[in-house]
């Protein structure tokens, strides 16, 4: 595996947000005003991110934006004058590490390449930390400067919000990348090896953090990546330790990009169930897998899914937008709906034969296309993972630590002593229920709560 080491630009420098911090856990005020910068958070359910146990009625102490100790309640020493927080009956997690997003294209209830721009991107950038998303990498559709512009202000402490890592522009044969008009065009169209080797040369040359390319015919109607193209586009990106991560459909086009060596697959098959054949080639390559889920899941309805009701969705999406969503579900057919819920069934057994055979799944939630909303999707895709099989222990890591490690991210995703304090309180325990990982009470960043009243207030307008 080709993992990319760009943690430096992430973990380093504090994160100064675009909205306003606001601590909620105040001391009591009887007590003298503290005289240490440190907290104490005790009497949660502490949950890593990795396969450890998690810590019941724990106690972690939080200072300078980063974990300092962790064990059990009575069991951490702490300096004279700091703060102790009670946090009985919650849950603490990390904060979310999302391998596949697009951001920038949608604003209200337009979905167009004029969206693009820094205020817009900055937008969705907190919609996702609202969530509970601290890292999103937008694979392979952002255009010009903006998205490297955004990183390195985050970089160096001078913007907030979820940390962004991107791709760039992706790789496809011409007018063949992603499936949405307003996204057409982001993409590079590839017509000859040397072509493709010379612009991996300069995505490498920006510091992409992975390379995206689509293969894909999109049901016969384009031209498909041949090949010879995305080899030599996977042999170049690996001369330079980047990723090569391949949008997928059919079968043999997986297995073939397995033998030419991917990285990783922003798709499950979905043309059939994954066979046993290449199940067990992704797993002797070890290729990671994305399932994506929620936008194949969202297909199999008639009528509008119940979540698209969800108080918490609404604290982020207008009215307007809600109503528009719902719209399009009118538009479903009995014959496509039963299509697309044979499909999705064989998805879910590809799903839990990845699991079997241990190939490492992550979350990716396709987050950013038209009405998949940001941070949100993330939330129910997991939900989905464990529909498919997955326990929540399990959803849980592959949406934390694992795809921190595999982006070379050694200080998020993962709540250990020495790493930032960026995590998630829960009202009540994902591992009982998956859908408890919607009961946000609070998020922080680098230890400081984020003023999610005021995200709300913002987005909710005068």
């Amino acid at each position: 595996m080709t993992a990319r080491s760009a943690s430096f630009r992430l973990s380093l420098l504090p994160v100064l947000a675009v909205t306003v911090w606001a601590c909620t856990s105040e001391p009591d005020p009887t007590e003298p005003a503290p005289t240490s910068s440190a907290r104490l958070y005790e009497g949660a359910l502490f949950i890593a991110g990795d396969d450890r146990e998690p810590i019941a009625d724990s106690a972690f102490i939080v200072d300078d934006g980063l974990i300092m100790a962790i064990g059990r309640r009575g069991e951490l020493g702490l300096a004279r004058g700091a703060a102790r927080v009670d946090l009985a009956g919650k849950t603490v997690m990390p904060m979310l590490v999302s391998y596949h997003g697009h951001v920038g294209y949608q604003r209200g209830l337009s979905y167009e390449a004029e969206n693009y721009t820094l205020a817009n991107l900055i937008d969705h950038l907190n919609r996702y930390a609202y969530y509970g998303v601290g890292t999103i990498l937008s694979l392979g559709t952002d255009r010009g400067s903006v998205a490297f512009d955004i990183r390195a202000d985050q970089a160096r402490g001078a913007l907030g919000g979820a940390r962004l890592l991107t791709a760039g522009r992706g790789l496809a044969a011409p007018n063949a990348g992603p499936g949405a008009a307003a996204l057409l065009d982001s993409a590079y169209g590839v017509s000859t090896e040397e072509e493709a080797r010379k612009l991996v040369r300069e995505l490498a040359a920006l510091d992409v953090d992975v390379v995206k390319i689509w293969v894909d015919d999109r049901n016969g109607t384009v031209e498909k990546l041949r090949p010879e193209i995305y080899r030599a586009i996977i042999d170049e990106a690996h001369g330079y330790n980047l990723q090569v991560i391949a949008h997928v459909y059919y079968g043999e086009d997986a297995a073939d990009l397995v033998d030419a060596g991917v990285d990783g697959f922003a798709h499950l098959v979905r043309d059939q169930e994954m066979t046993s054949q290449l199940v067990g080639a992704i797993s002797r390559g070890d290729v990671f897998v994305m399932p994506n889920l929620g936008v194949s899941e969202r297909a199999t309805h008639f009528a509008p899914p119940a979540w698209l009701d969800d108080p918490l969705l609404h604290h982020s999406v207008s009215p307007d937008v809600i109503a528009s969503a719902k719209e399009s579900f009118g538009q479903r057919t009995e014959e496509g709906v039963g299509r697309a819920r044979e499909s999705y069934a064989a998805m879910q057994r590809s799903v839990a034969k990845l699991a079997e055979a241990g190939v490492p799944l992550v979350l990716g939630a396709d987050s950013g296309v038209q009405d998949h909303f940001f941070g949100y999707t993330e939330l129910r895709e997991l939900e989905l993972m464990v529909e498919a099989g997955q326990t929540p222990g399990e959803a849980i890591e592959a949406a934390t630590s694992r795809p921190a490690e595999l982006l070379g991210l050694d200080n998020v995703g993962l709540l250990t002593a020495g790493r930032r304090a960026d995590f998630i309180v829960l009202n009540a325990n994902p591992l009982d229920d998956i859908s408890n990982i919607r009961a946000i009470d609070e998020v922080f960043m680098m230890g400081a709560p984020l003023d999610r009243e005021a995200m709300r207030a913002e987005w909710a307008g005068p």
